[in-house]
């Protein structure tokens, strides 16, 4: 093992509830991009702006090819990047600005016609997920340079995972009735003015993550990590590699069922008014999750928590997918009892990749924060195009005519893509952390080891 660690400032001190609450808030502002994208953007290309399946299935396609490579470099940059506000800090200030901008362009349909109109959504499509990398993926690996505390590492995620969800809720529930209340009739106009007051309240919350939410461990200043050491601390980091193969299988589940989900509420349920009640009891019911798991992690082992969520959450959409469409009080009460326990993955999973960075540095000497945190955001952005491109694929292959009453082939089809298949989805994530083997006490070792390692270095 290697002398080298990080210059650390207090890294084991309790978190204010002030700073967790500012730091949980910058998800809720991040995922009003990615939860406009991941609950309406299907919908909104198919019937606002009237892209063709394989256009999408295309465009979803080359933006991933060109996540590929920009996650990795973002990853690689932002972890080499030196300034007063530290590494991670400055992407949040400066970057929010773009990505509310392009989070507005992506919702807006353009007055043109043919290609120039498919180019037009290619171009803000793939900025927008440009800028989200820029602006999340230092959010993210923010936390692991806040503390090293594991268990404040949960909360902090906890809060993360709250206001996520809460964001869910806003984005869920109030995106619809926005949009038909700033369109007046005109869903494109609707969906631009509902994204441009979004937006709006998302900028002042990254300033206050930027403000109030401080980087405590810091790479020593001879520290220059060389493009191999950061690319083995992904492939070599057998913890990490089994905590993303698990956020592969949640994430791919979980946005199977939030693109196509509003399919299901108009054509099979026939209740379009039900839209933004029950998305936003799924985003109520997933943030209850993410505040009951800080105190189950603290009781029980994280991963043992993670897994038994993830059964309940696939058991209960598999039963949604038996249960007749027009039984509204069972599927209500099956949304809430699996959308409970899906509130548990964010905050113990980013809490996990915290730990597994001190893993590697403990190994090594070397901190991989951006490098790994690139990976994480490549791995989401890999599930959700998979899961994008697959869906409008069925949607296609079973009949689905946009505005139009369905088959009911295509009823069934869009039962299964919505309800089976993210189910077993779930299921299929509890299998790494069987092999998972970091748990509370060695995480605490490891942390103990850092912390003695960094108080001799500073002797000498």
């Amino acid at each position: 093992m290697s002398d080298s660690t990080v210059e650390i400032q207090n890294s084991n001190v309790k978190l204010s509830y002030g700073t967790k609450f500012s730091y949980g808030l910058g998800d809720f502002a991040s995922n009003i991009s990615w939860g406009l994208v991941s609950s309406y953007l299907l919908y909104f290309y198919t019937d606002v702006f009237g892209l063709s399946a394989a256009v999408i299935g295309t465009l979803m396609l080359t933006a991933r090819v060109w996540d590929a490579i920009n996650d990795p470099i973002m990853g690689l940059i932002a972890e080499r990047t030196k300034t007063r506000w530290g590494r991670f800090r400055p992407y949040i200030l400066w970057g929010s600005i773009f990505l509310c901008i392009f989070n507005v362009l992506t919702f807006t349909v353009p007055d043109l016609q043919g290609n120039a109109k498919i180019a037009y959504a290619f171009v803000t499509y793939i900025m927008l997920g440009t800028i989200y990398t820029v602006v999340n993926l230092p959010y993210g690996a923010l936390a692991s340079v806040m503390t090293r505390d594991a268990d404040e590492r949960v909360s902090l995620n906890s809060f993360r995972g709250f206001f996520s969800l809460i964001s869910s809720v806003v984005t869920g529930g109030a995106m619809i009735p926005l949009v038909k209340a700033l369109g007046h009739g005109n869903d494109a106009k609707g969906f631009s003015s509902a994204a441009l007051v979004l937006s709006a309240i998302a900028l002042p919350i990254f300033f206050l993550v930027f403000f109030k939410c401080k980087e405590v461990i810091t790479p020593p200043k001879h520290e220059k990590p060389s493009l191999r050491e950061s690319l083995d601390a992904v492939i070599t980091n057998k913890p990490f590699l089994l905590a993303i193969t698990n956020l592969f299988f949640v994430f791919t589940g979980l946005f199977g069922r939030l693109g196509p989900v509003v399919y299901y509420y108009i054509y099979n349920m026939h209740r379009p008014d039900l839209i933004g009640p029950l998305m936003g009891l799924f985003g109520l019911s997933t943030a209850l999750g993410a505040i009951i798991v800080a105190f189950l992690a603290k009781r029980f082992e994280k991963i043992y928590v993670s897994i038994f969520g993830m059964i309940i959450s696939g058991l209960g959409l598999i039963a949604i997918f038996l249960t007749p469409a027009t039984n509204i009080p069972m599927i209500v009460a099956l949304t809430i009892i699996s959308s409970i326990p899906l509130g548990f993955g964010t905050p113990i999973i980013f809490s996990i990749v915290g730990d597994c960075i001190d893993y590697h540095q403990l190994k090594t000497g070397k901190r991989a924060d951006g490098a790994i945190y690139s990976v994480m955001s490549l791995v989401t952005k890999i599930s959700m195009t998979l899961i994008g491109v697959l869906s409008v694929t069925a949607l296609a292959a079973i009949g689905y005519v946009a505005n139009q009453a369905q088959t009911p082939e295509a009823i069934k089809g869009i039962n299964i893509v919505v309800n089976l298949v993210p189910g077993i989805f779930y299921l299929l994530s509890t299998i790494p952390f069987f092999f998972y083997k970091l748990k509370r006490e060695e995480t605490r070792r490891i942390a103990a080891e850092l912390q003695k390692i960094s108080k001799e270095n500073e002797g000498r």
